[in-house]
């Protein structure tokens, strides 16, 4: 489960987005995943690709691995390889992947793609490289799940959807208004996205400064007034926030309750919100970059208690990685 909400204003040339990622508690991600990787520079966002050419060789990507463009590209680290989110410094394309964790050996993780496309020159380059290059690159030998990409700039914004067989489909998003996009269903009609939407419609529209994100952190971050307390085993995981504490993330009925109340055997279906990022694009290129991160180690106990689990409730709780003199 993860959320993404954004906005696209045409009319100022500017994209804005604030994101979350949820996964399994104790699976290394972020700078954990850099240490664990050995990396010399330990950090959660980076560019790593062009700083370690070793990762290149572990992710599968459909553009030439030795892109030049890499230098200017910043993104998160997986434990497996790969990223779930990419920005370009220069150009500011976002790339924010959404994809099922592959349930067979056959299957080749997609987190590459993100990479490929922050590489390219704009929003609509990037959809132009998937849609005539993804599935030749497939060809026969390759797998993948399937997965939806969020790919904007300040002038654009497209969904770009891979049925897991032959099917890349786009679709372009309209600007003007505040979008929600789940890891479900990029185009679910459902009450939980409506609401957040909704809230942040409400709320101007953050800019490069980081002090202006409070009105959208507010609405992403809070829960529905008559949400049951986390407590409560009635609380579902996908019902009432974008910030999830920990939850059973199972393939049963008892799925997104609160896992402290209905333990789980294996740790790792355990999981929880794992970071939270912002960002800001204009026409100078990506602005401001900043997240807020947890990680769990084997010897830590599941948190109980929402209020010590570092969530972010203010700018303040965040880590800038990019900032302009404005912000």
């Amino acid at each position: 489960m993860s959320t993404c909400m954004f906005l696209l204003d045409g009319q100022h040339e500017r994209f804005v987005v604030i994101e979350s990622r949820d996964g399994s508690i104790y699976r290394p991600h972020g700078y954990e995943a850099a240490r664990k990787l050995g990396l010399a520079h330990r950090y959660s966002y980076g560019t790593q690709w062009l700083d370690n050419p070793e990762l290149r060789d572990q992710v599968w990507t459909i553009q030439a691995t030795t892109n030049p463009a890499l230098a200017d590209v910043v993104s998160g680290l997986d434990i497996d390889g790969g990223t779930w989110l990419a920005f370009h410094r220069g150009t500011g394309v976002y790339s924010r992947i959404f994809t099922e964790e592959p349930t067979a050996a056959e299957f080749t993780a997609p987190s590459g793609l993100p990479i490929d496309c922050a590489t390219a020159e704009s929003a609509r380059d990037a959809v132009e490289l998937l849609e005539t290059r993804l599935l030749p690159a497939l060809g026969d030998s390759v797998r993948l799940p399937g997965f939806h990409l969020l790919i904007a700039d300040p002038h654009d914004a497209f969904v770009v959807a891979f049925d897991g067989y032959d099917s890349v489909t786009t679709a372009a998003l309209a600007d003007g208004r505040p979008h929600v996009l789940t890891a479900s269903d990029p185009t679910a009609d459902d009450q939980f996205s409506k609401r957040i939407q909704n809230q942040a419609e409400k709320a101007p529209a953050p800019t490069e400064k980081l002090t202006s994100w409070a009105p959208w952190l507010s609405a992403y971050t809070s829960a529905d007034a008559d949400a049951p307390d986390y407590s409560d085993e009635s609380w579902l995981a996908n019902t009432y926030s974008a910030i999830r504490p920990p939850y059973r993330d199972t393939p049963d009925t008892d799925r997104y309750r609160n896992v402290a109340l209905f333990p789980v055997t294996d740790p790792s279906q355990a999981a929880w919100t794992k970071g939270v990022s912002i960002y800001a694009a204009g026409t100078m290129g990506a602005e401001l970059f900043a997240y807020n991160e947890r990680q769990l180690f084997d010897y830590q106990p599941l948190p109980t208690e929402v209020r010590h689990m570092g969530f972010p409730t203010t700018p303040d709780d965040f880590f800038v990685v990019i900032a302009t003199e404005n912000s």
